[in-house]
C-alpha cells in the first residue's frame, strides 16, 4: 500500500510539473524563433512583439481572477482545462497560416497558462498536507520550471534549425497530453466554493492592459505622435481609472483591499515589475541582435542564452537561503546592482565583440533578476493575510508578467526600424533606459523595503 501511494505521488508530481514545464518552455523557446517568424511572415518588429505580448498580456490579466475561478469550479477541473486549452492553442500556433492567426492562438495559450500555473500550486498544497513534503514538492515544481526555462533556448534553436519554427509549438502537444492524462487520474479533486466572480472588473483590467500595450507596441511602427495611438493610450488610461473606481465600490474586488493598501506589497510588486521589464526586454532584444546583427543561427542563439538561463536557475534556487542570511532588502539591492552592472557592460559593447564577450553581462542580468524576485515574493506572502495569500500571489505574478509585456513593447519600439548598422546605437539606448529603471528599483529597495 505504501509503495502504491508513493507511485501515485510520483505520477501526480510528474503531471503537475509537466504542465508547468510547457508554460516555462514557451517563455524561452519563442524568443529564439523571432527571426524565423520575421522571415516567414515578412514581419515588422511590432508584429514580433505581439507574438510574445499577446500571450503574456492575457496570462497577466487573467491571473488576477484565476484564484476565484479555481475556488468556484475546482482546482483540478481548471488545471485540466488549462492544459487542454494550452495544447489546442499550441496546435493552432503550429498550423497558423498567417501572423494574425498565430497571435490569436498565442492569446489563447495565455488563457491556458493563467488557468494552469496557479492551480498547479493549489493542487500540490492539497495533495501534500505535511509541511516538509509540501515544501519538497513545491521545490521540485520550481526546479522543473527553471530547468525548462534553461533548456528552452537550446531546444528551440535546434528544432527551428532542423525542423522549422512550427516545431517549437508542436513540442508542447505530447508533453501536455501526458500531463493531462496522468493528472485526470491522479490529481485530487478539491472542494468547490461559491466564490463570486467580478466579471466587470476583470473585463476592465483586460481592456486597460490591452489598450495600453497596443499603444506602446504600435508606437514603434506608427510613431509616438500618431493620433490613433494617443487615443488608444488615453482609452487605456480611462479603462484603468474605471477599474480603480469599481475596485473601491465593489463588494468582491479583483484585488482585495488588504493588498491595495499594503505599502510593502505594492512596493514589492513595483520592483517585481521593473525586474521583469528589464529582463524580458533584454532577452527579446538580444535574441534579435544575435540573429540579425551577429548573423547567428537559431541553434547558436539557443546555446548563447544557455549561461544566462542557467544563472537564472541557480540564482533562483539560492535566493531564499541568501535572503535568510542577509535579509530580503539586501538581496533585492544586490540583484539590482548585478543588473545595473550587466546593462552598464552592454552599453559599451562594440560591433566587433564576440559572443564570449557578451556572456558575462548576460549572466549578471540573469543573476540580478533571479536574486530579487524570490525575496519579493516571500515578503508579499509574509505581509498578506492567510485569506489573501492567493490573491497577493496573483497580484505579484500579474505585475511581473506586465513588466515583461511593457519591457518588450518599450525596448522593441527603440529597436524598431534599426538597420543592422544602427543596432549598436539602439542597443545602447535600451541599456540607458534600463539603467534608469534599475536606479528606481534600487532607490525603492533601499528606502521602502524592510531590513529583515
Amino acid at each position: 500500500m505504501h509503495n502504491h501511494e508513493r507511485r501515485n505521488g510520483v505520477l501526480f508530481n510528474l503531471a503537475i510539473c509537466l504542465g508547468f514545464v510547457i508554460v516555462q518552455l514557451d517563455v524561452s523557446v519563442v524568443n529564439v524563433g523571432l527571426n524565423a517568424l520575421s522571415t516567414a511572415y515578412n514581419a515588422h518588429i511590432a508584429d514580433l512583439e505581439w507574438v510574445i505580448n499577446s500571450y503574456s498580456l492575457m496570462f497577466a490579466a487573467l491571473l488576477l481572477s484565476s484564484g476565484s475561478v479555481s475556488d468556484r469550479f475546482g482546482a483540478k477541473n481548471i488545471f485540466l482545462l488549462g492544459v487542454l486549452i494550452f495544447i489546442i492553442a499550441s496546435l493552432c500556433c503550429a498550423l497558423a497560416p498567417t501572423l494574425i492567426v498565430l497571435e490569436a492562438a498565442r492569446t489563447v495559450q495565455g488563457i491556458g497558462a493563467a488557468f494552469l500555473v496557479p492551480t498547479s500550486l493549489t493542487l500540490l498544497s492539497h495533495y501534500y498536507t505535511e509541511p516538509h513534503a509540501r515544501t519538497r514538492a513545491i521545490s521540485f515544481w520550481a526546479a522543473s520550471g527553471s530547468m525548462a526555462l534553461a533548456a528552452g533556448p537550446i531546444a528551440g534553436g535546434l528544432l527551428i534549425q532542423y525542423l522549422g519554427w512550427r516545431s517549437i509549438f508542436l513540442l508542447n502537444i505530447p508533453v501536455g497530453l501526458v500531463s493531462l492524462l496522468i493528472a485526470s487520474r491522479f490529481a485530487p479533486a478539491t472542494k468547490k466554493q461559491d466564490q463570486p466572480l467580478n466579471l466587470p472588473g476583470q473585463l476592465l483590467i483586460i481592456l486597460a492592459l490591452g489598450l495600453t500595450t497596443f499603444a506602446l507596441t504600435e508606437s514603434g511602427r506608427k510613431g509616438w505622435d500618431n493620433a490613433m495611438n494617443l487615443c488608444v493610450l488615453l482609452a487605456g488610461c480611462l479603462a484603468f481609472t474605471a477599474f480603480c473606481v469599481r475596485e473601491r465600490i465593489s463588494n468582491t474586488p479583483v484585488i482585495p483591499g488588504g493588498i491595495r493598501t499594503n505599502r510593502f506589497i505594492i512596493i514589492s510588486a513595483v520592483i517585481g515589475f521593473l525586474c521583469t521589464l528589464v529582463f524580458y526586454g533584454a532577452v527579446f532584444i538580444l535574441s534579435l541582435y544575435f540573429q540579425q546583427a551577429m548573423k547567428m543561427s537559431p541553434s547558436q542563439t539557443g546555446f548563447a542564452f544557455l549561461p544566462m538561463m542557467l544563472s537564472v536557475a541557480l540564482a533562483t534556487y539560492n535566493a531564499g537561503r541568501l535572503g535568510k542570511h542577509f535579509g530580503v532588502r539586501n538581496v533585492v539591492i544586490a540583484g539590482g546592482i548585478s543588473c545595473f552592472a550587466g546593462f552598464g557592460w552592454l552599453s559599451v559593447v562594440e560591433a566587433d565583440w564576440t559572443i564570449w564577450q557578451l556572456l558575462m553581462p548576460m549572466i549578471l542580468l540573469g543573476v540580478g533578476t533571479s536574486l530579487a524576485v524570490p525575496g519579493l515574493a516571500g515578503l508579499i506572502f509574509s505581509e498578506a493575510s492567510f485569506q489573501n495569500a492567493g490573491a497577493a500571489s496573483a497580484f505579484f505574478s500579474c505585475s511581473r508578467q506586465m513588466g515583461g509585456v511593457v519591457g518588450i513593447a518599450v525596448f522593441g519600439t527603440i529597436f524598431s526600424g534599426a538597420t543592422s548598422l544602427a543596432f549598436m546605437g539602439a542597443l545602447r539606448v535600451v541599456c540607458y533606459v534600463a539603467l534608469a529603471l534599475i536606479v528606481t528599483w534600487l532607490v525603492l529597495g533601499r528606502k521602502c523595503l524592510p531590513a529583515k
